[in-house]
Formats: C-alpha cells, structure tokens, sequence
C-alpha cells in the first residue's frame, strides 16, 4: 500500500492539475492509457470494479501427480458368444498299434467227425478154439453214419398199364365237309353169308393209293424213358441238396446269400486246422466273391466280436493271394496300408468287424467260417 501511493505522489507532481485536491482524497487523471486511482484515507464506497476476464491468460501449468488408484469397478455382463471358428484340418492317421498278447486257449473244439472206414487187414492165421466166454452187456447203438453217395442210375422200368378213357365232351358243332381222307384199313370181316348165286364176272378195278405209314408202338417207349431220366437227374440233385443241408444244419449259426451258406460252430485254430475241418464238413473256409457275401461274413463277425481267418492266402507267391482252389482273386476288400507282410510272415487274410481285410500269420488262432 505504500509503495502504491509513493507511486501516486511521483505521478501527480510530473503533471499540474488545475483543481485543488481534497484534504481526504487524492485523485489524479493521467492518460488514459496509463491513469491511475489511488484514494488515501478513509475508504468510501465507490464504483463497483470490472470483472477479470479482460485479463490475459497465464501460462499453462505443469502435470500434477497422478492420482491413486481408484477402487476396482463392478464386473459387467457377460458379452454375447462369437461366431464359431473355422473346422481344423484333419490329423493325421495313428500309428498302428504293437501286436496284442496272445489271449487264452479257447474252449475245448466240438467233436469232430467219423473219419472213413480203414481198410480190411490181412486175415490172420486160425487160432485154437478157446473155452466159451460169458455173454457181455449189449453194447450202445453207435452213431447214425453219414448218408452215401446216390447209386449209378438204375435200369428204365416198364411201360405202366394203358389209362383210362377220359369222359366223352359235349357234342361239337357240325363242321365242314373236309377233303376225301386216305383210305381206310380193313375192317374185321364180319359173319359169313349165305352162299348166293353167281354172278357176272366185273372188270378189273384200278389200283388203289398207298396208304401212310402207321406210328410206331415204340415212340411212346422213349417218351416214357426220357420222362424217368429227367426224374432221375432231379432225384439226384434233391438228395445232394439234402446231404448239403444236413451238415449246413450241424453248425449253429450262419448268413445265407444266394447259393451260398456262411456258418461258424465257435471253434477257433489255425488256417490249417479250420481249411480241414471246412472239408471234413463238407465245405471250405469263407471266400467273400462279391461285397454282399463280405457283408455277411461281417455280420458273424460282429456277432462273436472276433476275427476270422477266409479262404485266401499268398503262401505260394509273396504278394499274389488266391482263393483255395488256385484261381486269382477276383474281390478285395482291404484296410487300407494292408497287405504289408509284416515281419515278412503274414500270408493269410482275416476280416475285421468293419468288413476290411488283413494280412495276418497263419499260425494264430482265429474263429472258424465255412461256406457251404
């Protein structure tokens, strides 16, 4: 405040002024654009002052310290789900697994069947009469043998007795006068006249037309023989039908496809040992041919959950697998990497629950499948 009316004092000496100053104020008008008011003494209410927004604006002050750390917000809601991803490429395949340890022997094999009769022996030097012996117990009637094979056709058989007349049909309708007909035979001569009295002698007639040939009694022989032939060859067909299905009918499972019959009796062995019991029954083991008889080689499959062994195998040639008989395969159905001979061992086939082949060892044991 002093240093301000120091000021005030300086700046109204420099410049006269015509009015006398008041005892109580001192008021001093310079120019405009630097005057000054300066009141000494007791304060009066005076004009009100102008606002400061015709100031100029300070210089921008430096950063302050930032802040604490404000209390950790509420969780909001969950946003909505994505669009779902592109699909991943496809791995690739497993590495095929080690060989399974060899499970447990399977139960005891059904009985197989009677072999043939041997050979009789050469007849033995005539021993002494020994003393009587005790009547033994009767023995068991044995099993009933297989049915042989049908007998050469026998001889044709007689003629049968003429049948009967049929009854005579309605009356037809008159037909037509027809052609003159060929002469007929002569008829039996009937009873002998009365001698009569003689007459002129005629003329020599003309000579009569040949007549045709009559039929033959022995073309209704050979009809009757063709007829007993064709009956033949159908007796034959049926009983070999009949053996086929008795032994079909000794196993107690299987899958029918047109002429073929797939069954299993549950036993399981070797290539060798099931090809021989295939045999011994009349049959082979199974040659899928086509896909519906792998399809129905892979029903029993599925069914017993166990692999079996087929018909087909390259023992002879590495890499060449043909059915039993020798012929070339003509259907595969391989998993697929297979046949890879593994170990350089595997030359029979097996079928998996898929229906898919594989080369396996021909010595491990596998369920039995025959064909009939």
């Amino acid at each position: 405040m002093l240093v301000l009316l120091t000021f005030c004092a300086l700046v109204s000496q420099a410049s006269p002024t015509t009015d006398p100053m008041p005892h109580h104020q001192v008021m001093q008008n310079l120019d405009r654009n630097a005057c000054s008011l300066v009141v000494c003494g007791p304060a009066e209410p005076g004009l009100p002052g102008r606002d400061g927004k015709d100031g100029i604006q300070g210089p921008k002050g430096d950063m302050g310290a930032q802040g604490m750390q404000g209390p950790r917000g509420i969780v909001g809601p969950p946003g909505k789900m994505g669009p779902v991803g592109p699909a991943g490429e496809k791995g690739p395949p497993g590495v095929q697994g080690e060989k399974g340890d060899v499970g447990e022997m399977g139960p005891r094999g059904i009985r197989g069947l009677q072999g043939p009769t041997g050979s009789p022996g050469p007849a033995g030097a005539k021993g002494d009469g020994g003393p009587q012996g005790e009547k033994g117990v009767t023995g068991e009637t044995g099993p009933m043998g297989v049915p042989g094979a049908p007998g050469p056709q026998g001889m044709t058989g007689a003629p049968g007795p003429k049948g009967d007349h049929g009854s005579m049909g309605e009356k037809g309708a008159k037909g037509e006068m027809g052609d003159r007909g060929l002469q007929g035979a002569t008829g039996v001569p009937g009873p002998m006249g009365k001698t009569g009295s003689p007459g002129l002698k005629g003329d020599k007639g003309s000579v009569g037309e040949k007549g045709t040939k009559g039929d033959s009694g022995l073309s209704e022989v050979n009809l009757m023989k063709k007829q007993v032939s064709t009956l033949q060859e159908q007796l034959t067909m049926l009983q070999a039908s009949l053996i086929k299905f008795q032994k079909v009918a000794a196993f107690p499972s299987g899958q029918i496809v047109g002429n073929k019959a797939f069954v299993t009796s549950g036993y399981e062995g070797n290539f060798d040992d099931l090809r021989q019991r295939c045999m011994q029954a009349g049959g082979q083991l199974a040659s899928p041919r086509n896909t519906a008889e792998n399809a129905a080689i892979q029903q029993i499959v599925i069914l017993h959950k166990k692999a079996v062994f087929l018909g087909i195998n390259d023992i002879q040639t590495e890499g060449r697998f043909k059915y039993l008989n020798g012929d070339a395969i003509t259907y595969s159905n391989w998993q697929q990497g297979e046949p890879n001979n593994d170990k350089g061992r595997e030359n029979c086939v097996e079928i998996f629950v898929n229906g898919k082949w594989n080369d396996r060892s021909c010595g491990e044991n596998r369920l039995i499948l025959c064909e009939f």
